[in-house]
């Protein structure tokens, strides 16, 4: 099958390879295309793997793939999960945290990334928590996890009115675009960083709806059929106390982050205390007046949090080999 060029999403001067990963996990399913890029040097020993949470592309992840791609010695693997962007959708039916970790792990092995103790992983909201699941698939291959604003799914925890109102008119695309987008970003961020001025003379609100357009006001990029099965993976994810503690026992040495914002809306910081307090040997690091993404409302910091967390993962190698 002839495919059509994709553009790159992120820096194409950084990228080094992109395409498109077939993925299928049942017999009887057409294959799903998964699609990536890798910014950097591939012939890195730091190798990034980069997941992002429920109707975001890996457009998102723009600030730590410009930074760590331009380090030395350093790979950065951002893909779409399945149901946005350039990866395809699948049948209208819901997807599982469990079935999207798997995806990860076949796109891993497409790339070649399939060496022990090789990947810091970073997964953000739905992200976090399919990383749950990647880490029962490939505990070996794991030197540093961070689980940044997500939940295990003890809990059943059902949005906030206003949450739900906001997240129904983006997937309706109910109202204008940018009555929608603000509405979001209200969520996500608080109003005390939103109104803040930027150089340009503008607003942080207004560098971001600018920002968030590249993906939410275009519908092939958030297909209906996708935020659907993405919804469900988020609602119904679970990861077990037994499941946690052996993520915990068999990953060790390591390095095991918990990553909130103090004020998440979306998700309740709680949760991520909670999910501390399941995984052994973990470290919780909460940001102070952050919200929900925090890879984007404080990209140094969370950079520099990133370089600290890859530092401690490969130091726990270095002292128990």
């Amino acid at each position: 099958m002839h495919l059509k060029p994709l553009d790159t999403i992120l820096n194409s001067k950084t990228c080094v390879q992109k395409g498109l990963c077939p993925v299928r996990h049942e017999r009887d399913e057409q294959p799903r295309n998964i699609y990536y890029e890798i910014h950097g040097d591939l012939k890195a020993s730091q190798k990034l793997v980069l997941i992002m949470g429920l109707m975001f592309t890996c457009a998102a992840w723009l600030e730590q793939v410009d930074h760590f791609s331009r380090k030395a010695d350093h790979a950065v693997l951002v893909f779409d999960n399945r149901g946005v962007g350039n990866s395809e959708c699948g049948a209208m039916k819901p997807y599982r945290t469990s079935g999207m970790a798997k995806d990860v792990k076949d796109l891993l092995d497409y790339v070649q990334w399939d060496q022990d103790r090789s990947l810091h992983i970073f997964g953000v909201s739905l992200g976090g928590m399919l990383s749950q699941n990647l880490c029962l698939l490939i505990p070996k291959r794991i030197k540093s996890i961070s689980f940044v604003s997500t939940r295990c799914g003890s809990v059943l925890d059902i949005p906030s009115p206003r949450a739900m109102a906001t997240l129904l008119n983006i997937v309706c695309r109910k109202g204008p675009y940018k009555k929608r987008v603000d509405l979001l970003l209200e969520l996500l961020y608080p109003a005390s960083y939103l109104n803040q001025s930027t150089a340009n003379g503008q607003t942080r609100r207004d560098d971001l709806l600018k920002y968030y357009q590249t993906w939410f006001d275009r519908p092939q990029q958030l297909p209906l059929s996708g935020i659907f099965g993405q919804f469900c993976a988020t609602a119904f994810h679970h990861c077990s106390d037994s499941s946690l503690k052996r993520i915990a026992a068999e990953l060790y040495p390591a390095k095991i982050a918990v990553i909130s914002g103090n004020q998440d809306e979306l998700i309740d910081p709680l949760r991520s205390f909670e999910l501390r307090g399941k995984l052994p040997g973990s470290e919780l690091i909460l940001f102070e007046n952050a919200g929900h993404i925090l890879n984007s409302q404080a990209p140094q910091q969370f950079n520099l949090l990133m370089e600290r967390i890859i530092a401690e993962g490969n130091e726990a190698f270095q002292t128990k080999s």
